[in-house]
C-alpha cells in the first residue's frame, strides 16, 4: 500500500498498478484514509481503523462524487465517533442487517390483521379491511420494505385509485368514479402505520401530512318514493335465481337474498346484520316477537333488540321454510355459514337495470324506513334507537352507563307504524302478481 500525502491533482491522475487488481493510496495527512483504485480505474474512499485489537474498514463512497476535502472531513468525523467509543463499521453493518431483515408492507399488514384487527374489530370490518388490502394496497406497496415506503408512494397509490372507475361500473359499462373507497383506503393505511409506530416497528410515518384524497364525500340522501318502494318490492318478489344466476327471473339474485333486502327495509336494520342472523336470535312468539342482535355482530358493539312487526314476522317465517330449518336464517349454499354480508350489494349491482330505480343502494333502505317513521310521527330519538345509532344511547354518561331501559315498547310502536305505512303503500299497487299473492292475502288477515 503506497503511503503518500494526497493532493487533488494526485487523486485525479492516479491509476491502478497494472500488476494488481486494486491499488490503494494512503493519506499521510489524515491517518487511515485511503483511496482505492480498481483495475478499471474506478476510485472510492475508505477509512481503516483499529477496534478491539482488530483492523476494521468503513467506506465513504466513490470519487469524484466525494472530493479529497470531503473524504478528509468525513474521516475526522468518524475518528471523533471512535473516540466516543462508537464503532462505525459495526453500526453500518447492523443497519444493513436490519434493513435486509425488515418486514415488507405485506408482512406488516399480516401481523396487523392478526394482532390488532381480528381481536378488536367486527368480523365484517376485518373482511372489508382484508379486501381493501388485497385489491388496492398490496399490489402497489406489498413488496416494498415497510420502512422504505415514502409519502410519494402513498400519494401515487391514492391518486391511482381516484382515477379508477368504480368496480360496479363494469355492470353498466359506464365510467363511474370511486366516491368513498379512496378515503377508506387512506384511513386503513393511517391505522396500520400508526399501529406500527406505537409498537416501534417503524420510526417514521409516511402518512404524515397527507390529507384525505376526497375532501368532501358526496352525501347519500336518496329516500325511496312510494312508487320506487312498490317497484323494488315487486322486483324482489319475482327473484328466484339460484346464487345470482340468470334463470329467466326478474332479478339475478336468489330468493334468500331478495328476502333479506325486504327484511332490511321492514326492520330498518343493516343488511350485513340481516344476512348474518342466526335462528336462535329470533323469538317469534305470538305477543312480542323480537330479534336480538348480539353485540359482537352489531356495528357499535352493543346488543340491539329489534321488535318484529307483523310483516317482518311473515317474512321470517317464510324464510325459515326456505332455509330448510338451518341454524342460519340465510344459509350459504356453499359452506356451513351464512350468506356473505356483501351478497346483497353485489346482487343489486347485477340487477340494477331490472329493478329500474336510478342510483339505488342497499343502505337507502334504512334511510327510507327512518324517513317514513318520522312522517308517521315517530320521534328522532326513537328512530335512532331503532337504527341502533351509537350516538343515541351513548351520547351522554346517563345514556351510556345509567339508563339501561330497553325501549322495546317505543321501538315496537315505531316499527309497527312503519309496517302499516309500508303495507298500505304496497297494497295500492294494482298488479295482480303482487296484490293478489298469498303473501298479501295472509298479511291482510294479521
Amino acid at each position: 500500500m503506497a503511503l503518500k500525502r494526497l493532493t487533488a491533482r494526485l487523486v485525479e491522475t492516479a491509476s491502478c498498478d497494472s500488476s494488481s487488481k486494486r491499488t490503494e493510496l494512503r493519506d499521510t495527512l489524515e491517518r487511515g484514509l485511503k483511496l482505492r483504485i480498481t483495475h478499471n480505474n474506478r476510485k472510492s474512499w475508505a477509512l481503516q481503523y483499529t477496534r478491539d485489537r482488530a483492523n476494521r474498514t468503513i467506506t465513504l463512497g466513490p470519487y469524484p462524487e466525494h472530493s479529497l476535502d470531503d473524504a478528509r472531513r468525513w474521516a475526522r468525523a468518524i475518528k471523533a465517533d471512535i473516540a466516543r467509543d462508537k464503532d462505525p463499521a459495526q453500526i453500518k453493518q447492523d443497519k444493513k442487517q436490519a434493513q435486509n431483515s425488515a418486514q415488507t408492507f405485506e408482512e406488516l399488514a399480516i401481523v396487523w390483521v392478526e394482532r390488532y384487527a381480528k381481536p378488536t374489530k367486527r368480523e365484517r370490518s376485518v373482511k372489508d379491511d382484508i379486501s381493501m388490502l388485497q385489491r388496492h394496497i398490496l399490489p402497489v406497496l406489498g413488496h416494498i420494505k415497510a420502512h422504505d415506503i415514502t409519502k410519494r408512494d402513498i400519494i401515487r397509490l391514492l391518486d391511482t385509485m381516484i382515477a379508477k372507475s368504480d368496480a360496479r361500473a363494469a355492470m353498466t359499462g359506464e365510467y363511474r368514479q370511486m366516491s368513498h373507497r379512496p378515503n377508506r383506503v387512506y384511513a386503513l393505511l393511517r391505522t396500520i402505520f400508526k399501529w406500527a409506530l406505537e409498537r416501534d416497528i417503524l420510526k417514521t410515518d409516511p402518512m404524515l401530512g397527507i390529507k384525505k384524497p376526497i375532501k368532501k364525500e358526496p352525501p347519500r340522501d336518496h329516500v325511496l318514493s312510494e312508487t320506487e318502494i312498490i317497484k323494488l318490492w315487486k322486483s324482489l318478489e319475482g327473484a328466484n335465481g339460484a346464487r345470482g344466476r340468470d334463470t329467466g327471473s326478474t332479478l339475478r339474485m336468489s330468493r334468500n337474498v331478495a328476502a333479506a333486502i325486504q327484511l332490511s327495509l321492514v326492520t330498518a336494520q343493516r343488511i350485513g346484520e340481516v344476512l348474518s342472523v342466526r335462528r336462535d336470535e329470533i323469538n317469534l312468539n305470538d305477543t312480542a316477537a323480537i330479534w336480538i342482535i348480539p353485540g359482537e355482530r352489531s356495528k357499535n358493539g352493543r346488543p340491539n333488540r329489534v321488535p318484529l312487526s307483523p310483516l317482518a314476522v311473515r317474512l321470517i317465517a317464510e324464510t325459515i321454510i326456505m332455509s330448510d330449518h338451518s341454524e342460519w336464517l340465510f344459509p350459504n349454499p356453499t359452506n356451513d355459514g351464512s350468506i356473505d354480508p356483501h351478497a346483497a350489494t353485489k346482487a343489486v349491482g347485477r340487477s340494477r337495470d331490472k329493478i329500474g330505480i336510478e342510483d339505488f343502494r342497499v343502505h337507502d333502505l334504512r334511510r327510507t324506513a327512518a324517513t317514513y317513521m318520522a312522517e308517521c310521527g315517530v320521534s328522532e330519538y326513537t328512530i335512532g334507537l331503532v337504527l341502533n345509532h351509537q350516538s343515541t344511547r351513548r351520547g351522554t354518561v346517563t345514556g351510556k352507563v345509567y339508563n339501561q331501559y330497553s325501549y322495546d315498547k317505543e321501538k315496537r310502536e315505531a316499527l309497527n307504524k312503519w309496517d302499516k305505512r309500508l303495507w298500505s303503500i304496497l297494497r295500492r299497487q294494482t298488479a295482480s302478481n303482487l296484490t293478489d299473492s298469498k303473501f298479501f292475502d295472509d298479511q291482510a288477515a294479521v
